[in-house]
């Protein structure tokens, strides 16, 4: 078997494909040793498809979406005993778009992971939700059952932006929506906006914060464009019927002009992309993951993390209607991580939720025979980032990210990441 070839980074990670995921699976669970965790369902389904998404699985009928409810929630009662040894501290409804399940769908899922396994006394759980079609009764009847979050891929207060986008609502229905959710004070209201939209303009951007900061919402997730070449977005482009996105320098001043705005506000940073507003949104599920805790994948084309391993679940409903039918975790994939991914994944979590590198604390993981030199390197890396203006040097060791550096946060981490593993690949020569 090859490894398969990714660089190490904040968002991937290599790993060794291994012949028997089931086997390996077993292996994780029995290894498993505790710790925070997370636990992540996938609805795949979308109504419309946003032209940056590349990820489009395609609508489905009620019955259709009634039968894959009917099998998710056979996977989570199915090793709802063996995956109830530690407390779970977050969950996530992930998708496509899970505020298209009905309320009896969401009270049956939702039922079934209060009642069979161990949340934590302030577990998280977050429903992924559009803004069309999320009615009051379903609103209701998530908060009735436990969800706690809902976060909402608004990208744009801006209609025209909006339906550049391929997004259905208008600007006075995400606020609307909005609206419903802030008026109930029951749950952390989190959305998404995007920087570096096609056409977009400073001055949108701003709008778009303000609009924000008057709308009453807890937190906000402020991610950076992507376009990939599959998506609907990419081919616009290219044909020229869609503005191009801005160039590199007017993309950090979109950044740097959210940070300011934002720190005016008194924004808390969660993380280099993550805010908050009020205490009541503490976005545990990117917190974690940042940290890459183990992650418990349901649902078709979940993917999880568990010991040393990485998993990926079917994507074929028919594949995994069956293994599910017969009681078999859907896995497609298991990956094995190479043997620096503990140094690795504190350092992601370090600076996605940091911002800081401490390098001590970060050799701290690796065995006692790499730790001097894992330490020896980070801070060769970290004084080079420092000259390139990308870290600051602290009083007590450790680095924290500059703005260019939080701007630039991904390919800082790959850098630390890969520099890092060459201490392995000389301990092996």
């Amino acid at each position: 078997m090859r490894t398969v070839i990714a660089r190490r980074g904040l968002m991937g990670f290599p790993s060794e494909p291994q012949e028997n995921p089931q086997a390996v699976w077993e292996e994780a669970l029995t290894d498993d040793d505790g710790g925070r965790r997370t636990l992540y369902l996938h609805i795949p389904f979308c109504r419309s498809r946003c032209s940056f998404c590349p990820f489009y699985f395609g609508p489905a009928t009620d019955s259709e979406r009634a039968g894959y409810v009917r099998l998710l929630a056979k996977e989570l009662n199915d090793w709802a005993e063996r995956l109830s040894q530690y407390p779970i501290n977050a969950v996530y409804f992930g998708g496509g778009t899970p505020s298209d399940l009905a309320p009896q769908e969401m009270e049956l899922l939702l039922g079934i992971l209060r009642n069979r396994y161990p949340l934590a006394n302030d577990c998280e759980i977050t429903l992924e939700s559009r803004l069309n079609g999320l009615s009051d009764r379903k609103i209701d009847t998530a908060i009735a059952n436990g969800v706690n979050r809902f976060s909402l891929g608004v990208q744009t207060f801006d209609t025209e932006l909006r339906r550049r986008l391929g997004r259905v609502s208008d600007r006075e229905t995400v606020l609307e929506t909005l609206g419903r959710l802030t008026a109930r004070n029951q749950a952390s209201v989190a959305v998404d906006l995007l920087y570096g939209l096609p056409g977009q303009t400073p001055e949108q951007l701003l709008a778009d914060l303000e609009t924000l900061l008057s709308s009453g919402v807890s937190g906000l997730s402020f991610y950076r464009l992507n376009v990939h070449p599959s998506s609907v977005l990419a081919d616009r482009i290219a044909a020229g019927t869609m503005p191009p996105v801005p160039p590199e320098e007017t993309i950090y001043r979109l950044y740097e002009l959210a940070e300011e705005r934002l720190d005016a506000a008194g924004a808390k940073r969660l993380s280099f992309k993550h805010f908050s507003f009020d205490p009541r949104e503490r976005n545990l599920s990117n917190e974690t993951s940042a940290w890459k805790v183990p992650c418990l994948p349901f649902g078709l084309n979940a993917g999880g993390r568990l010991g040393a391993y990485q998993f990926k679940q079917t994507g074929d409903p028919e594949s995994y209607r069956s293994s599910v039918e017969v009681g078999k975790k859907p896995l497609e994939r298991a990956g094995k991580l190479p043997p620096d991914h503990p140094v690795a994944f504190r350092l992601a979590g370090q600076l996605n939720s940091r911002m800081t590198v401490d390098p001590g604390f970060t050799a701290a993981t690796a065995p006692p025979e790499l730790a001097k030199a894992v330490r020896r390197v980070l801070c060769e890396q970290l004084s080079e980032l420092e000259r390139e203006g990308l870290t600051a040097a602290t009083a007590y060791g450790s680095w924290q990210l500059t703005r260019m550096g939080r701007f630039r946060c991904y390919p800082v981490g790959s850098r630390l990441m890969e520099a890092v593993a060459k201490c392995w690949e000389k301990e092996s020569e």
